[in-house]
């Protein structure tokens, strides 16, 4: 059961890639939120040598700014008895050129500097190379 004060937003519908490099249309959080969850959900490839980065970024006056997580888990397999311990160490890149067919990542951002926000994602591979993802941020509408 989620938590009744938490807001789901969408910062990208799932939808294939267009290009080798994109920013998506940005959004804009409540003024209130300075901290926020985001899962990257990939549901598809075009082919099994396509890699995929994702990052967020936020609008500071007129310029994007690339926003580093805070930690970082990944989903892991019921059977699996593999470490998927959260990751702290900070870094720009949600998931990193990963060639995993299907993954499920959760990054936090404990501060943002701003409330505007867009994913940025960069596709490889051949033939043409293609994914397909969603991004979704969820945080609290008001802290107590």
């Amino acid at each position: 059961m989620a938590f009744t004060n938490y807001v789901t937003q969408t910062l990208r519908a799932s939808g294939v890639t267009t290009g080798t490099s994109e920013q998506d249309t940005a959004v804009t959080l409540p003024e209130t939120v300075t901290s926020f969850w985001v899962v990257v959900d990939k549901t598809a490839e075009a082919g099994a040598d396509n890699l995929l980065t994702v990052r967020l970024q936020a609008q500071v006056g007129s310029t994007w700014f690339d926003l580093s997580w805070d930690s970082m888990t990944t989903t892991g397999g019921l059977t699996t008895a593999g470490d998927t311990a959260t990751n702290v160490t900070r870094t720009p890149n949600i998931y990193d050129g990963g060639s995993d067919a299907t993954f499920t990542v959760m990054a936090h951002y404990a501060e943002v500097p701003s409330n505007v926000v867009r994913v940025a994602s960069v596709t490889s591979g051949s033939g043409p190379p293609v994914n397909t993802f969603s991004v979704v941020a969820t945080y609290p509408l008001n802290k107590f």
